[in-house]
């Protein structure tokens, strides 16, 4: 599944102009890799979100294809890691 889409289905961003921002700033890694919006996710990939004030890192766990529930949707990742980008 393309990396943008599987943000907005995961509802990590609520749109996927949004992911497609920070993925457009080099803000996003899959596997310590940076991404274009085009990239593939598998499941097993780690995602690297850095943003402005935290630092994110997801496994990806399950990939669904459509739009699904907010629970349903917290099944697809699993927070490895979250750290403040506060100094």
């Amino acid at each position: 599944m393309r990396i943008d889409k599987f943000l907005k289905i995961s509802l990590i961003f609520k749109t996927r102009s949004s992911g497609d921002k920070l993925i457009d700033d080099n803000r996003v890694f899959i596997n310590n890799k940076p991404t274009k919006s085009s990239s593939t996710v598998k499941i097993g990939d780690t995602i690297l979100i850095i943003t402005t004030d935290k630092k994110t890192t997801y496994q990806v766990k399950q990939i669904l294809e459509k739009n699904v529930s907010k629970e349903l949707a917290k099944t697809m990742y699993e927070i490895i890691n979250e750290e403040s980008n506060e100094f």
